[in-house]
């Protein structure tokens, strides 16, 4: 055998082995599960700013959510794959939260894991300016009703 016929078969089989052995740093070697203190305090930020949370309950939640993982009462799985749902769902939203919050609950639900999954606020979504236009809407609403019941009608002439 040549030289270059060697060097060749060496080429192809290092190429070959490249491919087929597992690589290291690929998604599957991400495991919340058994981080570090600080690697829980990275995570929870790294998920605050993919869901673009906004508000503190929002933030809460988040903090709750890592703590359940950490605690090992929910897996990892179900916070990557709610948040994959939302990217992949709704790749051009501005509030990928609300998706998240909605979705690890079905799944959770889906798990029997519902109960570990923490109680979210969901009137933080309600600003004083739109409560006071529903009960604006609301009272025009009945001022209206009552009109039409006490509609005068033509006289008989």
């Amino acid at each position: 055998m040549t030289n270059i016929a060697r060097y060749s078969l060496l080429l192809i089989t290092c190429f070959a082995l490249l491919l087929l052995s597992p690589t290291t740093g690929s998604g599957d070697d991400f495991l919340p599960e058994s981080f570090t203190d600080a690697q829980f305090i990275e995570y929870e930020r790294q998920l605050n700013a993919l869901l673009k949370t906004r508000a503190d309950e929002e933030k809460k939640f988040v903090n709750q959510i890592v703590m359940q993982v950490k605690l090992g009462k929910i897996p990892s799985r179900l916070v990557s794959t709610s948040y994959q749902w939302g990217r992949t769902k709704r790749p051009n939203t501005n509030y990928p939260f609300i998706y998240f919050e909605k979705v690890i609950r079905i799944q959770a639900k889906a798990m029997k894991l519902e109960k570990e999954i923490p109680p979210f606020d969901y009137s933080i979504y309600k600003s004083d300016g739109q409560s006071q236009e529903s009960s604006k809407s609301a009272a025009s609403q009945e001022a209206t009703t009552k009109r039409s019941l006490f509609k005068l009608r033509p006289s008989n002439r």
